[in-house]
């Protein structure tokens, strides 16, 4: 008797056990439907970003070229089509429709009444109609539609107007159509500064879960999507403190998990649950056949917890290996965003140059070149990053020992990235010189640069001067800074200190690979906090290694001398931050 209640005890325990195992599952694949879903959301944004760019660079864009530009970049999963807006004044409306029937015969501003048909557009303020819409035949051909005049449109429209932000609507039916879906608004703001144009996408929720969500998520999940920015009106993002507070109840009983997403403006809660036959509920079935059998066989309940032990210990292995996964799989998407970003505006941006050079302006004409050296440069710096730590893992990674003189390093730097006039060098002796690789250096100095312009004050300096007999090479800021638990963390791989909320996260490397680059050449990188400064030192010797260095990735022979890009155009600094 006494064996079987303790065999009832330990089974019920282990009942427990198994309701966390699965409540541990539901989390893991709930996190990893949520990061798809925003991932997707993410995707249509920056689509958005790079189509707002074209406009912003020419103001002039044809059919044509709009046609073209779409047509290369591709939509994305679960857009249904990409519209350009420009924002009309109700005096503005009938030379519009002159200009537009001239290009486009039979062109009309129009709007949908209750029945489903095409009527002439009501007397507004502020119309928003369609001029471009890509692809011309998708959803009954919505081109010159005044996209403000479906029911509750209009407040999106002028939210994303007067705001200047990108902005969501709510899951509505698409007035040509009927599907439910939602749209992305992204202002489009002219050569006055001001908000000038729209461009949109409606995104059906279905088809962007079916491309974006894993098979094998959709197998043993079964979710539902809630907009509940009405519910929340309070709460700044997805991120806030409150939210948890002021949830909406899961619609259906039992094991849910819920979890929020930020789509521009609005906040999404989803509640995920084990689909009906679901592999993660396998070890609930389990035990309750392991607790019908302790009452009548006391040892084999006594076996079966034996077993489940160990069980639950290659659970946590496999849970652990699927961490790494995930980290491995969110590093992968990372780079493909930052990768994909600026490659996105290099093509569409040389396209229209091949194509449309004899019609752009010499203004144009030299704003979309220099967009295209930005992009590149970004794009060199990323794979600069990327290239050091492959080799470091695979043990190639070589520097050189050569005499540097570290002030001419930051001023080319600082020039590179159109700087040199806003962020001051400052040398105690500037005649002097560390034994480093001065590719490295620059490599250096431009990741703490860029991660001061985009995470620090307003105040920035570089600072060269002797520290215990080497050189160091100090970036300065008056920013808030790094909290001190961080101050180790972030030169880990992969790792992000600052929130940066409405754009994708960085790779994650630069900072790493930076100390990385500084250990291998004799030195080190730091970071601390002095009198509320953050200082960001990289020290670097003043000799050349001694032949009995114990780090054989140094050797001594002369730089190979690299004709330096041209850079006449502006830059525009962009951070890869660990």
């Amino acid at each position: 008797m006494v064996v079987a209640v303790l065999s009832l005890v330990a089974t019920v325990v282990t009942q427990q056990l198994v309701e966390r195992q699965i409540e541990a599952r539901l989390a893991l694949n709930g996190e990893a439907l949520v990061a798809s879903i925003q991932e997707g959301v993410e995707d249509v944004e920056h689509y958005l970003a790079a189509l707002g760019g074209l406009f912003q660079a020419s103001q002039d864009v044809t059919a044509d070229e709009y046609r073209r530009f779409t047509s290369n970049m591709g939509l994305q999963a679960g857009m249904a089509g990409i519209a350009y807006m420009p924002i009309l004044h109700g005096a503005d409306l009938g030379a519009f429709e002159e200009r537009m029937a001239a290009r486009v015969p039979g062109y009309r501003v129009f709007e949908i009444d209750a029945e489903g048909n095409r009527v002439p557009v009501q007397s507004r303020n502020v119309y928003f109609p369609i001029q471009y819409f890509e692809p011309s035949d998708a959803l009954g051909r919505p081109q010159g539609l005044d996209a403000g005049s479906p029911p509750g449109r209009l407040p999106y429209l002028m939210e994303a107007y007067t705001s200047g932000r990108t902005v969501a609507t709510p899951l509505v039916p698409l007035a040509t159509t009927g599907q439910e879906a939602f749209i992305v608004y992204k202002p489009v703001v002219g050569m006055s500064g001001r908000v000038e144009a729209l461009v949109a996408s409606p995104v059906v929720l279905a088809d962007l879960m079916s491309d974006w969500v894993p098979g094998g998520l959709a197998d043993v999940l079964e979710w539902t999507v809630r907009d509940i920015t009405d519910q929340v009106p309070n709460l700044t993002g997805s991120d806030s403190p409150d939210l948890h507070l002021q949830l909406l109840p899961p619609l259906r009983e039992g094991m849910v998990h819920t979890d929020t997403i930020q789509v521009a403006s609005r906040i999404w809660q989803i509640d995920a649950t084990p689909a009906a036959g679901s592999p993660l509920l396998a070890d609930r079935y389990e035990a309750r056949w392991i607790l019908l059998a302790g009452l009548a066989i006391a040892m084999m309940a006594a076996a079966a917890v034996y077993a489940f032990s160990h069980r639950s210990e290659a659970m946590r292995q496999v849970e652990a290996l699927t961490e790494v996964l995930d980290a491995k799989d969110q590093f992968i998407a990372s780079v493909s965003h930052e990768l994909r970003t600026p490659l996105t505006g290099v093509l569409g941006f040389a396209e229209v140059l091949r194509d449309q050079a004899a019609r752009l302006s010499p203004d144009e004409r030299a704003e979309m070149a220099a967009a295209i050296a930005d992009e590149a440069s970004d794009l060199a710096a990323i794979i600069d990053d990327l290239l050091v730590m492959g080799r470091a893992e695979h043990g190639t990674l070589t520097v050189v020992a050569v005499p540097v003189d570290l002030r001419a390093q930051a001023t080319q730097v600082l020039e590179a990235l159109n700087l040199a006039g806003e962020i001051p060098v400052e040398a105690t002796r500037p005649d002097a010189r560390a034994v480093a690789d001065p590719g490295r250096v620059r490599q250096i100095i431009r990741n703490l640069v860029t991660n001061a312009v985009a995470y620090g004050g307003p105040n920035i300096r570089v600072v060269i001067e002797p520290v215990g007999g080497m050189l160091a090479v100090k970036v300065i800021d008056d920013g808030a800074g790094i909290p001190p638990e961080h101050s180790e963390k972030i030169f880990q791989p992969y790792y992000h200190s600052h929130a940066t909320a409405g754009r994708p996260d960085s790779i994650g490397l630069g900072l790493s690979v930076s100390r990385m680059l500084a250990q291998r050449m004799g030195g080190d990188l730091s970071h601390r906090l002095v009198d509320g400064e953050t200082i960001f030192q990289l020290t670097l010797p003043v000799t050349a290694p001694q032949r009995d260095d114990p780090n054989p990735a140094v050797t001594a022979r002369a730089p190979m001398i690299r004709k330096p890009r041209d850079r006449s155009a502006s830059a525009r600094p962009r951070t890869y931050q660990s």
